[in-house]
Formats: C-alpha cells, structure tokens, sequence
C-alpha cells in the first residue's frame, strides 16, 4: 500500500471518533452539550452478549439555549466515559465503576441525556436527530431489561 494511502486508511477511525459538538438535553431553561473528542473500542463482549466495550473523551458545556454556536460556548475539561455497544444489553459505566444496563427505545426523561450519549459514542456517524429514542429504535435496538451490574464480567454474562 502507498505511504499516502495508508495514512489516509489510518485516519479514517480517528476521524470518526470526533463528531460534531452536539445538544445533548434541554431541561428547565438549561441545555447540555458535548464535544467528542476521541474514540476507542477498548473490549469485546462474550458470545452470549456481543458488543464492543468502548472508551470516549468528552467535554461538556452549558448554555440558555439550544442553538448556540459551539464556538461560543464556554467548554470544560475532556473527561473519559465508558459505552458497552450492544444490541442485546446497552450499557455505560457509572462512577463506581458498576455497569447500568439501559432501554434505549422506551422514552424517558432522566434516561434522554445518557441515551444521547451512548448513540453518539456507539454511534459517531449517525446523523442529527430530535428524538434519541426513535433513533435508537430506527438502528434497530429494541426494549431491554434494564438493571446495575458490579462490573464488566456480570454484565456480558447471559
């Protein structure tokens, strides 16, 4: 493979780790965005629970309104967040280090902020949309038992 193809070859997960900044919840007169900054599969499931374990940096901002240009907002410090990409048990890693199992098709308001996450970090080509849990439905996830796990073995157990 030529030099310049390769590299080229070699960018492209980067690239797709960043996404655009994106408005991640709305609530009481306060909006959360986020800046994915970078990108990495980081584990594998099991055969009884496929997924790749996936490692993210993002900043966060805040602001009074929903569309204020990115460059404007006032950005804090990257901060690692943990995603278990699957169809079968979607998950993220809270700050315990404990797994937390989530339904991504079944609205719920304290859920739309995570759920927004987890489709930009599993998800980081996915286009914009409104509603995260018609989005999650429309990539084909379905309903899930939700539940908390002690770590990541429990979890990709059956």
């Amino acid at each position: 493979m030529k030099p310049l193809i390769l590299a080229a070859a070699l960018a492209l997960p980067a690239a797709l780790a960043q996404a655009e900044p994106y408005l991640a919840r709305c609530h009481m007169g306060e909006c959360i965005h986020y800046d994915q900054t970078d990108r990495q599969v980081v584990g594998q499931g099991s055969a009884a629970v496929p997924g790749d374990l996936v490692l993210v940096t993002l900043r966060q901002a805040v602001s009074a309104a929903p569309d204020t240009p990115a460059d404007s907002l006032d950005w804090g410090e990257p901060s690692p967040v943990q995603v278990f990409c699957s169809p079968a048990r979607p998950a993220f890693m809270a700050g315990d280090a404990s797994y937390t199992a989530l339904d991504l098709v079944t609205p719920a308001g304290a859920t739309t902020l995570i759920t927004t996450m987890y489709l930009r970090a599993c998800h980081p080509d996915l286009g914009a949309f409104d509603d995260p849990f018609a989005a999650a439905a429309r990539l084909g996830y379905r309903a899930t038992e939700t539940g908390s796990f002690q770590d990541f073995a429990p979890l990709i157990r059956r």
